[in-house]
């Protein structure tokens, strides 16, 4: 494969949002052909039938695309894969080297609106060896220009590769290209910090200016930073105004009659205000585009980046007092929701009555282990949590109160030594 594919960025200020176009990986679980452009390269290293590797084989033998087709579709007869499985981003939540499945390497558009690309690089903790391997399949532009030339040309798009094959791929990399990447994001990282006064000494005497004078005020003390990605692109400008979901096809012969285009112009856009035109930028280098995200994101007085007070990963919002973002943990649960949870929590133990509580088992946990001799005082302490738990789970429930649990933390509010 070529180890240099051209990106496009296309910012669209008035919906905030981004068109990346780039090559990226994604991840499939089982082995599926895409509209038959995903080839089962390496599926010899698949576990399977003798059979099976024997097929494998004849597909990477023959040139014959209709052929390669023929075996394709006896092998997904035979493991009866299912045509409904989809090729999947790979995220934050992923632990990439205990999955097993294939990575595919192709052209996406990504349209982003508040995960913008720009955020995951800084984000990435790239002296741990999974945030690498994440960045490796995400950004795969850059991972396929630090290549060498054997390992270029064996890499292709539209291909099923095996994700173990990917991650000793990207392990013969890692220590060539870490410190590069860490010093990237230092420099993206310092002037977010900056602009969004997320570490900022100066954040009093600048907290006045808009973002983007605090970007010009950036740009003019580190004049040198972005020097070499800034002029690092060619851009294209569409020079035509566009809808976003205009409600008319375009296959309508207008010649015939212009009425319904009028009434649908007036129907979907009365103000006039959601009309736009983009600027294409094109580049080979990941840095120049994630500069160029930058470049339009400042423009934007109302967006906000934040460090998220839970996974302590960057993150855009419309709220200046937001805290936590909207990443998935785990089980579908985001850190938002494990904000709220924690805020509901402080809040709980900030009323007297948990205040009450704290105390007193401080006192029981204390007595426990000065007398771990006497076992009632461990099997106090036990009791004490088992029921201060039940009556605290009740009160979220709405079955208990807290003044019922007040009057019950009385009743424990001794610590008499016990026989």
């Amino acid at each position: 494969m070529d180890r240099n594919i051209e990106m496009k960025i296309s910012f669209d200020t008035a919906n905030i949002s981004q068109v990346f176009i780039h090559t990226a990986g994604s991840y499939l679980i089982k082995p599926i052909s895409k509209h038959n452009n995903y080839y089962l390269r390496n599926f010899e290293n698949v576990p399977s039938s003798t059979e099976l590797k024997k097929l494998a084989i004849e597909i990477n033998a023959t040139k014959s695309k209709s052929k390669q087709n023929k075996i394709i579709n006896g092998i997904k007869e035979r493991l009866d894969i299912d045509q409904t499985v989809q090729a999947i981003p790979l995220t934050f939540c992923h632990d990439v080297e205990k999955m097993q499945g294939y990575i595919v390497f192709e052209q996406t558009t990504n349209v982003e609106k508040y995960d913008l690309s720009i955020l995951d690089f800084i984000s990435y903790d790239f002296n741990v060896f999974n945030d690498y391997l994440l960045f490796f399949i995400n950004f795969f532009d850059y991972s396929l220009g630090a290549f060498d030339k054997k390992d270029a040309n064996n890499i292709e798009l539209d291909t099923l590769y095996p994700v173990e094959k990917i991650v000793e791929l990207a392990k013969k990399y890692y220590v060539k290209e870490k410190d590069n990447l860490i010093y990237y994001q230092s420099l993206f990282r310092k002037c977010i910090n900056f602009v969004y006064c997320i570490e900022n000494p100066l954040e009093d005497e600048i907290k006045d200016l808009t973002i983007k004078q605090r970007f010009f005020l950036y740009n003019t003390i580190y004049k040198y930073d972005f020097e070499s990605l800034a002029n690092n692109f060619r851009t294209s400008n569409l020079l035509k105004y566009e809808y976003d979901n205009f409600p008319l096809q375009r296959t309508y012969n207008i010649h015939q009659d212009v009425h319904p285009l009028i009434s649908a112009i007036k129907e979907h856009d009365y103000s006039g205000r959601h009309l736009r035109s983009l600027n294409q930028y094109l580049t080979y280098n990941l840095f120049t585009a994630f500069y160029i995200t930058l470049f339009n994101l400042v423009s934007i007085n109302k967006l906000h980046v934040k460090l998220c007070n839970n996974c302590n990963r960057y993150f855009i919002t419309t709220k200046e007092n937001v805290t936590y973002c909207d990443r998935i943990l785990h089980d579908n649960v985001t850190c938002k929701e494990v904000g709220s949870k924690e805020q509901q929590k402080r809040k709980l133990e900030n009323q007297p009555v948990y205040a009450k509580y704290r105390s007193i088992q401080q006192k029981k946990c204390v007595y426990a282990n000065r007398h771990a001799d006497i076992p009632s005082y461990k099997k106090d302490y036990d009791n004490f949590n088992k029921t201060a738990k039940k009556f605290k789970d009740d009160i979220k429930k709405g079955k208990s109160t807290e003044e019922e649990f007040d009057k019950w933390l009385d009743t424990q509010d001794k610590t008499k030594k016990q026989d």
